[in-house]
């Protein structure tokens, strides 16, 4: 009885606590999930084109001291090795571009702040936004509607948690 009373107040709370370490998929608010590399000269831009969990959007998520993800916690976001050809990169963001071109645990490109509006504890179907680090610290993920670029894109351009930076957060 007490183990049933505790799984729907789990439920009752959300979904499972997201924790350093696990795989997380994340989805954007055109319904893709974040995962694809590419580029002109180096694959090495990030997008949102995934129609479903798999391995080549299974996305790493780090916390520096481990434990569970609280809103407003410092993460790093280790892109599939699928995708990398077998080695671990770093989503990293310097201005507006989101890339994945190394791994460094110390690194400020690195860094980013997953945002629960609700703020507690970031649990499996969240809806979350992350925020950059690095330089100004106030600027959002986003990617670009499929309708209007077909590449969709992973961008950080605007200090807004709107309908473009929304993200769902699943194990």
């Amino acid at each position: 009885a007490a183990a049933v009373a505790a799984k729907k107040k789990a439920a009752a709370a959300g979904g499972e606590p997201i924790c350093d370490g696990d795989t997380v998929y994340i989805k954007v608010q055109t319904g893709r999930y974040i995962g694809d590399l590419d580029g002109t000269s180096r694959k090495e831009w990030v997008k949102a084109r995934g129609t479903k969990k798999d391995e080549d959007h299974a996305l790493t998520i780090e916390k520096p001291g481990g434990g569970e993800v609280e809103s407003g916690d410092m993460i790093k976001l280790v892109m599939p090795l699928t995708v990398t050809n077998g080695t671990k990169v770093h989503m990293d963001i310097v201005g507006s571009a989101v890339r994945a071109r190394y791994y460094d645990p110390r690194g400020e490109w690195q860094k980013m702040t997953i945002v629960k509006q609700e703020g507690g504890t970031i649990r499996d179907g969240d809806k979350i936004f992350i925020r950059s680090v690095f330089k100004n610290g106030r600027d959002y993920m986003d990617a670009n509607p499929l309708e209007k670029i077909a590449d969709g894109e992973v961008k950080c351009r605007w200090p807004d948690e709107g309908e473009w930076q929304v993200m769902t957060i699943e194990k």
